[in-house]
């Protein structure tokens, strides 16, 4: 299932957000509609970064979840 929350503001102020999620997430303390992201320790993970010079970027994080046979994701 797929969770996401948006928001919107300055550049500053994503700053500010990203300077916070990143430590949440790797402390497990990342909270997305209600769900705790959880990032495996014992699965390979892929990551990318894509940029569209139209305007947006991405960071995506996948593993593949072998209890589900469906490959989770996680993009910021």
């Amino acid at each position: 299932m797929k969770y996401q929350e948006g928001y919107v503001g300055t550049k500053a102020e994503l700053s500010d957000f990203i300077k916070k999620v990143f430590p949440e997430l790797f402390a497990g303390k990342l909270v997305v509609e209600g769900q705790t992201v959880r990032i495996p320790s014992d699965h390979a993970l892929e990551y990318k970064v894509k940029y569209d010079s139209a305007g947006a970027i991405g960071i995506k994080i996948s593993w593949e979840d072998e209890t589900e046979e469906e490959e989770q994701e996680f993009e910021i």
